[in-house]
């Protein structure tokens, strides 16, 4: 990505989860963790399932003002647990959260990415967590938290991405308007759509077409550095 392009460029703003890490990969290392330790007798595939489901039912009932966010792990365990026939013991959810932060690593070019960026750019990091404070600890074991002068956490603010307002209050903390910032992340809906709402250039990182309000789309965090490294 040629700077020429982008004359006004001051900040650069990240999601986490999907762009910077993979969630994914540690949830399931934590679930099964968990599965061993709860539930050996049943199919890990069947607890996975309960779990996944579990989590998108909770996820709704936040949308909906029916659940508090700062309890998702634990109803989202009890649920799938009680499914699985098996009765809740607390020290379950210190299990999972454990393992969760233990497998909390970068993606590929996420380090070479962010040195390439955090001497020329002011780097600002927008996620969508409901708890900070897990969410703070999860990017001090990522080994990623240095890279950023400024660390917003939705669950602390009290607004959610695709929600304009909690990209305005990242640009303010970040002291740029919305025409010198990027905005990177994984998301079409809540990266790019809410990036675009906020007037930011969003870009979409991950395979797939190319949504409306995407300004660029690339594969991976590599591809994206090869970009910012192409000559003016």
């Amino acid at each position: 990505m040629p700077e020429r392009q982008l004359p006004d460029l001051k900040a650069v703003i990240f999601d986490f989860d999907g762009t910077l890490v993979d969630f994914v990969s540690s949830d399931m290392a934590a679930l099964t963790r968990l599965h061993q330790k709860a539930a050996p007798d049943v199919l890990l595939s069947d607890f996975i399932e309960r779990s996944v489901d579990a989590i998108m039912t909770f996820h709704a009932r936040v949308e909906r003002g029916q659940a508090d966010p700062l309890r998702m792990h634990r109803e989202r365990l009890e649920t799938t647990l009680a499914g699985c026939g098996v009765a809740w013991h607390d020290s379950y959810l210190t299990l999972y959260q454990t393992a969760l932060l233990n497998a909390c690593a970068p993606l590929d070019g996420a380090h070479e990415l962010l040195h390439l960026l955090r001497s020329r750019f002011k780097l600002g990091l927008l996620t969508n967590a409901y708890d900070g404070a897990e969410q703070r600890e999860r990017l001090s074991r990522s080994g990623l938290a240095g890279y950023f002068g400024v660390v917003v956490v939705s669950g602390e603010v009290g607004a959610y991405k695709p929600q304009p307002e909690v990209f305005h209050h990242t640009l303010g903390l970040l002291g740029v308007t919305p025409e010198q910032a990027l905005y990177v992340g994984d998301s079409p809906h809540h990266d790019v759509d809410g990036a675009a709402s906020a007037g930011i250039r969003a870009v979409l990182i991950g395979a797939g077409s190319t949504p409306q309000n995407t300004w660029l789309h690339v594969p991976s965090l590599i591809a994206l550095a090869e970009r910012w490294t192409l000559p003016a």
